[in-house]
Order: C-alpha cells, then sequence, then structure tokens
C-alpha cells in the first residue's frame, strides 16, 4: 500500500501546476479592439441624436399668390406677348435660385402651401420670397392700381365699341 500512496505522490507532484500566465499581446489587442469599437459607437449613437433633433423643419410657399404678385407687376407694365415671354423666364430662374437660398437660410423642407395638409400651422414663407424677388408691399399695391385703371379703361373702350 505503501508504493500506491508513493505512486499517488508522484501522481499529485508530478501533474503540471497551473500557472496564473499573463494576457497575451493578442487579446490585449482585442481588450483595445472592442473599447475602441465601444466608443466610435457611443459617438456615432450621439451625433444621430443630434442630427435627428436639428432635422430641417417644414414650411409653406404660397406659389400661386407669387406668380400673380409678377403677373400683376408685368400686366401694369405694359409689355407686348414677347417681352412677356422673355420676363417670364428671367423671373422662373430668379424665383428657383430665391427659394433655394430661402431653404438654405431657414434650414426647411419648403413645400407649396397648396398641397399641405396637416393639422399643424407650418411657417410660411411667402412674404420673404416676395421681398428677396423684389416684390414689396408698395410696388404691388402701386402696380394693383395700375392694373385697375387700365382693365377700367378696356371696359369703356369696350363699351364704347358695342354702343
Amino acid at each position: 500500500m505503501t508504493k500506491l500512496s508513493t505512486n499517488n505522490m508522484r501522481n499529485e507532484n508530478t501533474r503540471p501546476h497551473v500557472a496564473v500566465r499573463s494576457p497575451s499581446l493578442l487579446s490585449k489587442v482585442l481588450a483595445v479592439a472592442v473599447m475602441a469599437l465601444a466608443v466610435l459607437a457611443s459617438a456615432a449613437f450621439f451625433m444621430l441624436q443630434r442630427q435627428i433633433k436639428e432635422a430641417p423643419a417644414f414650411a409653406v410657399l404660397n406659389l400661386n399668390k407669387v406668380v400673380q404678385v409678377n403677373e400683376t407687376i408685368l400686366a401694369s407694365k405694359g409689355l407686348k406677348p414677347e417681352e412677356l415671354a422673355v420676363e417670364a423666364k428671367i423671373f422662373a430662374r430668379h424665383m428657383k435660385t430665391e427659394i433655394e437660398n430661402l431653404q438654405k437660410e431657414c434650414n426647411c423642407t419648403l413645400l407649396v402651401s397648396s398641397a399641405v395638409i396637416s393639422p399643424t400651422k407650418l411657417p410660411d414663407y411667402t412674404e420673404p420670397l416676395l421681398q428677396k424677388l423684389g416684390f414689396t408691399p408698395d410696388k404691388i399695391a402701386k402696380s394693383e392700381i395700375l392694373v385697375a385703371e387700365r382693365m377700367k379703361a378696356l371696359q369703356s373702350d369696350f363699351s364704347k365699341a358695342f354702343k
């Protein structure tokens, strides 16, 4: 029996002792990579949250009014049809440019007001657009008066022609 116990001791003594090893270089690199990914993920999350909060708002434009004002001003000038066509093209380009500038300034998406159905009242950028196009309230009023006077004169001439 002593032999057994000596054998048992030898077996216990000859078993390799598990030593605590220091982490290998690979595990250190993996740990650093995981930490870096966690930092990047949290930064991306906060940037996304910020973008969502700063997402462009919506606003409206009454393009019918803008076009009517332009037509009134052109009508008050008494231009020939070919001159009207040239003025209309110039106006269309100018209006497009000013709408793009207005969108950049307000950091918003501009929608045509007649196409919007919303319980929320959206900001209206029609007046700022009119001002950018050079259509001041005074200029609009003067043009409307001129057009009204011309219409009265035409009606008077028309009724005289058929008497």
